[in-house]
Parts: C-alpha cells; sequence; structure tokens
C-alpha cells in the first residue's frame, strides 16, 4: 500500500482544509510518479508533501497504539506548510486558535495525557467507523497542535482503520461539482467545534464513508 491509495483523503484534505487548487488529476499523478507539472505553485507542492509524508506515515503504522504521541508524529510529518513546531503540542500563553463562521474557537491546551483521554474515549465505540469519525472530528475539535490539526485528525481516523482492517478510509466530504458538498461539512464543523454539535457531522462523515 502506498500514498497514492489514499488518494481521496489527501485530495479532499488538502481542497477542504487547506485550499488546494491542484485538481485531483494532477495530484493523483503527483502521488504516482511525483510529476509536478500539474501542481499549481509551490504552496500546493508543500502542502501536497506533507499530506503524501502523512499518508506513508500511516501507512506504515497502522495497527499503532494511537495516543498523544503517536498524534504528535502524524504532525510531525507537516514540516512545509503547518506549525512553526511540527509534532508540538500547544501552549495556552500561545492564543492559539480558529475563527469559524459562528465565532472564534480557542479551546484550552492540552497535555498529553488529556489528549490519551479524549482518544481513548473514542476508540471505546464499538463500531470501528463510528469511533474513527468522532475520533476525526473530537481531535480536530481539541486542537492540540500550533496547526495541522484537521489534517493530523483525518490521518489518525485512517490510521485507525487501516489497523482495524475495516477496508473503509475516511475521506472529507467534498464534491468538485458541488461545492455544497464541503460548505455544509465545513458549517457542521464549525457548529461542532463552537457549540459542541458532534453529532451532525459525524452522521455526514459515517455517510460519506459508507
Amino acid at each position: 500500500m502506498h500514498a497514492h491509495d489514499l488518494l481521496n483523503v489527501i485530495y479532499t484534505a488538502g481542497v477542504v482544509f487547506d485550499g488546494l487548487s491542484t485538481s485531483r488529476f494532477a495530484t493523483d499523478k503527483f502521488l504516482l510518479t511525483g510529476d509536478t507539472d500539474g501542481v499549481r505553485g509551490r504552496g500546493d507542492l508543500a502542502l501536497l508533501q506533507d499530506l503524501q509524508a502523512a499518508a506513508e506515515f500511516v501507512i506504515k503504522t497502522a495497527g499503532s497504539h494511537i495516543n498523544a504521541d503517536y498524534l504528535s508524529r502524524i504532525n510531525g510529518q507537516l514540516t512545509r506548510s503547518a506549525a512553526l513546531n511540527p509534532g508540538a503540542l500547544r501552549r495556552a500563553e500561545q492564543g492559539i486558535g480558529v475563527n469559524t463562521a459562528h465565532g472564534r474557537h480557542e479551546p484550552e491546551a492540552l497535555t498529553a495525557g488529556e489528549v490519551d483521554v479524549i482518544v481513548a474515549k473514542q476508540l471505546a465505540h464499538t463500531d470501528p467507523l463510528e469511533a474513527a469519525a468522532y475520533l476525526f472530528v473530537e481531535l480536530a475539535r481539541a486542537q492540540p497542535f500550533e496547526d495541522g490539526n484537521k489534517r493530523t485528525a483525518i490521518f489518525a481516523a485512517n490510521s485507525y482503520l487501516l489497523g482495524q482492517g475495516t477496508g473503509a478510509l475516511l475521506a472529507v466530504p467534498h464534491d468538485d461539482e458541488d461545492p455544497t458538498v464541503s460548505a455544509t461539512f465545513s458549517d457542521l464543523l464549525a457548529r461542532a467545534y463552537v457549540f459542541g454539535e458532534v453529532e451532525p457531522v459525524v452522521e455526514m462523515l459515517l455517510k460519506n464513508l459508507r
């Protein structure tokens, strides 16, 4: 298995989370061959290289125990397009948060132990597909790292699915022909952040997965 096998995860995460403008076709070609002819600029290239690195990491380590240390290792793959200190948990004095259509979301900074509790709670779901969806949402909502939190969360969820042998992958809801799909997802995720309305975005993820 190679990063190319996670094309849909990589492409949708890039587009929805970070504004990737490179086409799906060119993304596919880059992952297969390293050809950058269709990559639209250095920003896209850095993003794709980071997404590829994260994908390769979770493929190689699928089945590993998912905890704060493992999440830091995923986040640590994002060396070109995310945090100044890849893999480091954010600190309260940094004032790092995210602005959404529903207001600013700046949760409390977490210790590694607190991150471990969040992960364990989500992975206690008996259905591995539900566990992966909840893991993504709650990790993204917790914002444990300086940057790249949604990317870290989506790859953590897929590491879990790969390790469980589900044959499923969790991609971000997106349709190149229908921008309302990703807009709806982004709004639901923002509502989960600000209002704690987790179920609607989890349901959308599961429908997209199944």
